[in-house]
């Protein structure tokens, strides 16, 4: 998605935004924070990182999610994947190119996870499923084989501002998205949420975002 912005010197430009949700947020008039790229080749020279939403940064960059889940696996910030002790990312030789890591614990027991980020915001909750797309029904394809196989599986999504302590499942905004996630999580896929440390140099997740129903 491209968006008009005005910068400190008054001159209009187009800048990329890498989520079409974020259409819902931003607003004419909201304070946003760009990245100029280095790159001579890109027509669009700027992206943004984080919008500010009354008094709150939300951070727009999705690319960072797994390094997120990495950093928080590490740091044992994810307290439901404790008794896993190893996090490997998954490669082109594993042939699931929808899932992104796999963790193990010491008797070989293994869990496969998906990361995806919340960006619907309703009352101050975080709201899904917003809509579903291909990529996300072969993960779904993957994940239950991997059931059947005898591994965990879990979606993990992060939310990227520090404001918001509900995530909340509703029907009302993609019904067709909504059915197919409640019939995979009946079906044994885990669903993990967690908030995020959001300031202007440095994003970290935080703390488990309780999900409602």
């Amino acid at each position: 998605m491209i968006i008009d912005i005005k910068l400190s010197d008054d001159s209009v430009v187009p800048a990329f935004c890498s989520r079409k949700e974020i259409n819902s947020i931003c607003t004419e008039g909201m304070e946003v924070f760009v990245k100029r790229t280095t790159n001579k080749n890109r027509i669009i020279k700027y992206k943004i990182e984080y919008i500010n939403k009354n008094g709150h940064l939300i951070f727009t960059s999705p690319r960072y999610e797994e390094r997120l889940f990495k950093e928080a696996f590490d740091n044992k910030k994810i307290s439901e994947l404790w008794c896993f002790k190893e996090c490997r990312h998954i490669d082109p030789d594993d042939h699931l190119p929808h899932i992104h890591y796999e963790l193990s614990d010491e008797k070989g027991k293994k869990c496969y996870v998906y990361i995806t980020t919340l960006y619907g915001l309703q009352a101050g909750c975080a709201v899904f499923p917003i809509d579903i797309n291909f990529f996300e029904i072969e993960m779904f394809e993957e994940m239950r084989k991997l059931r059947a196989a005898g591994h965990e599986t879990i979606a993990f999504m992060i939310v990227p501002q520090s404001n918001c302590h509900e995530a909340k499942f509703i029907w009302t905004q993609a019904p067709v998205a909504a059915a197919k996630i409640f019939e995979e999580a009946k079906n044994g896929l885990q669903f993990i949420c967690y908030g995020c440390n959001v300031d202007k140099t440095r994003v970290s997740v935080s703390e488990k975002i309780e999900i409602t129903y």
